[in-house]
């Protein structure tokens, strides 16, 4: 059975992984990518050195600075790649890209030798099952519903498969590096994002910040706090258990983004879309026993 306090970690950094992909989900039209980026990676970095410097976590350890720098380039090549396939309408993919992403960690973690039980696989396999169920249907309509071209559907599975490999690498290179300090490496983690986006924003200042409003601003820092919490817990139950089933959890992410939405943004489920998180929860609950 998985420790409650494991258990607990890794549910709640789906939770909050969700709340962020859902208030950047928000203003996904209304304020360019990089400022996003920038404000949401800003908000992370500085709750990393807040509670860090509160918990007596924080540390800059000379041999995680690497995999912190290196783990966040990671994660912006990965945000990248998603953001050039949103640019071919495919709305659809960068949900699934929750689904796919968590590959990586999970063969991390069976080569180098984590244990799962055969509740484990079982619950596994009926999370993936219940996140394709969800995703499968989506994934040739473009933004607003009309049909793909085979040109943009191969292009755009193409960059999300990309985008799911630099995530995953990701996870693995900063599960690696915050065995020290989680905090201390995850901050570290946004320098790249940051001096990337900020170089971008200043690049053109006026078309960048025109739609950050004071309301956009508060939700966008809010996501990153979000985001911040999300990533300690992420890493905090991977230190204390198994890699692969953090990740697997941690997948359930758009299914909380997806149920904010129902919530606040008068969205619908389909049949399918309740299928499979029923599907979802199952597996879980597998997991968990």
């Amino acid at each position: 059975m998985i420790p409650l306090g494991y258990l607990s970690l890794a549910l709640a950094s789906a939770v909050l992984l969700g709340v962020w992909k859902f208030g950047l989900g928000m203003y996904r039209d209304k304020v360019t990518v990089w400022s996003v980026i920038l404000i949401s990676a800003s908000a992370a970095a500085v709750m990393y050195v807040v509670l860090g410097t509160l918990s007596g976590d924080l540390a800059f350890n000379p041999d995680e600075v690497g995999e912190g720098l290196l783990g966040g380039a990671l994660n912006l090549a990965g945000t990248y790649l998603l953001l050039k396939a949103f640019e071919h309408g495919k709305l659809g993919v960068a949900s699934g890209i929750a689904a796919t992403n968590v590959l990586v960690p999970l063969t991390y973690s069976i080569v180098s030798g984590q244990g799962f039980t055969s509740t484990d696989v079982a619950g596994i396999v009926l999370i993936m099952a219940g996140l394709a169920t969800f995703y499968v249907p989506h994934m040739r309509s473009r933004h607003g519903g009309s049909p793909a071209s085979s040109r943009d559907f191969t292009l755009v599975v193409v960059l999300a498969l990309a985008s799911a490999l630099f995530w995953g690498l990701a996870i693995v290179v900063l599960d690696l590096g915050t065995k020290v300090s989680v905090t201390g490496t995850l901050a570290t983690s946004q320098v790249p994002q940051i001096i990337v986006s900020l170089g971008i924003v200043l690049w053109a200042v006026r078309r960048n910040l025109a739609g950050v409003t004071t309301r956009a601003l508060t939700v966008l820092i809010g996501s990153g706090v979000a985001l911040s919490l999300a990533n300690i817990a992420f890493y905090t139950a991977a230190n204390e258990g198994n890699l692969g089933i953090v990740s697997i959890l941690a997948a359930l992410s758009p299914m909380v983004t997806a149920l904010l939405a129902v919530a606040f943004c008068k969205e619908t489920l389909t049949r399918i879309e309740l299928l499979a998180l029923i599907i979802v929860v199952a597996g879980a609950c597998f997991v968990v026993a």
